[in-house]
């Protein structure tokens, strides 16, 4: 029987699967760095900390699970800074290999599962203080349905921290020009739609929110082709932007604040709480 993860998310667990195999493994988060280069690691890492020590969530008794966790870079990081006890779930058995090596590499004691999100066993169920997912339910056409799946895995007082790319802005406007079908396995979403399907799953929404100013960086251009002309061009295309991208935030950096809006940020960001 095909399973309802397969059948319900656009962009399936074969491109996934390719996209891990095509990569080697990336360094974990660097967020004490000071390089520019870092700047949205070391933000992302701020959002997540703040939150959880606003709630309490730290320390070795705090159970955190990131799904949608191939080869993290997030876990490593969370586990070392914050005293978490960490794990991840994500149905790439490929990606799955790689966040284990990920956390054996940092030295990092986790668990790994690798398990449909739809059909998640019950050992799991209500087991983790924390579920945080990065650029994962935008990927399924059935939002409520996607967060619902995954706030099972929250005990009662526990939080879910999710975070996706805002497609109905620039970013999403230079994703859908410079590589359409990578915008095609996207839901275009709002904030509003995202704090309503968390809202229809039972959960009390704290914030819902644009995060930064701006990353082009988050653009992807998929598999090289460097014997074609047109994929040189959109590669320099993103190089500019990203330059822009990170002159705003050496911009951030003098002082001179720049808002998160809807047309130019690249994420929205949603802190949501079981009763």
């Amino acid at each position: 029987m095909t399973s309802k993860i397969i059948q319900d998310d656009k962009a399936g667990q074969e491109y996934w699967n390719n996209t891990w195999n095509d990569y080697s493994l990336p360094p974990a988060w660097d967020v004490d760095s000071n390089k520019i280069t870092k700047h949205v690691e070391r933000e992302f890492f701020l959002w997540i900390k703040e939150t959880l020590e606003y709630f309490g969530k730290t320390g070795r008794n705090v159970e955190l699970v990131e799904v949608g966790c191939a080869r993290s870079q997030v876990l490593p990081i969370l586990a070392s800074q914050l005293g978490v006890s960490v794990s991840g779930i994500d149905y790439s058995p490929n990606g799955c290999e790689q966040a284990r090596m990920m956390l054996d590499r940092e030295g990092i004691n986790g668990n790994i599962f690798c398990h449909d999100i739809f059909s998640i066993p019950e050992d799991l169920k209500r087991k983790f203080d924390v579920v945080i997912s990065f650029g994962l339910i935008e990927h399924f056409s059935d939002t409520k349905e996607i967060v619902q799946s995954i706030s099972e895995l929250l005990k009662p007082g526990g939080i879910i921290l999710t975070s996706l790319p805002n497609m109905n802005g620039t970013v999403g406007f230079f994703q859908k020009t410079l590589n359409r079908s990578i915008y095609d396995i996207h839901v275009p979403l709002t904030p509003d739609q995202v704090r309503v399907a968390h809202e229809a799953s039972g959960l009390d929404v704290i914030e819902t929110e644009y995060f930064l100013s701006t990353n082009f960086g988050i653009v992807n251009l998929g598999s090289p082709n460097k014997t074609n002309p047109t994929w040189w061009v959109k590669k320099i295309t993103l190089a500019v932007l990203t330059r822009f991208s990170m002159a705003a935030w050496w911009a951030e950096r003098k002082n001179i604040k720049l808002s998160a809006r809807g047309s130019f940020s690249p994420y929205i960001n949603c802190v949501a709480r079981k009763p």
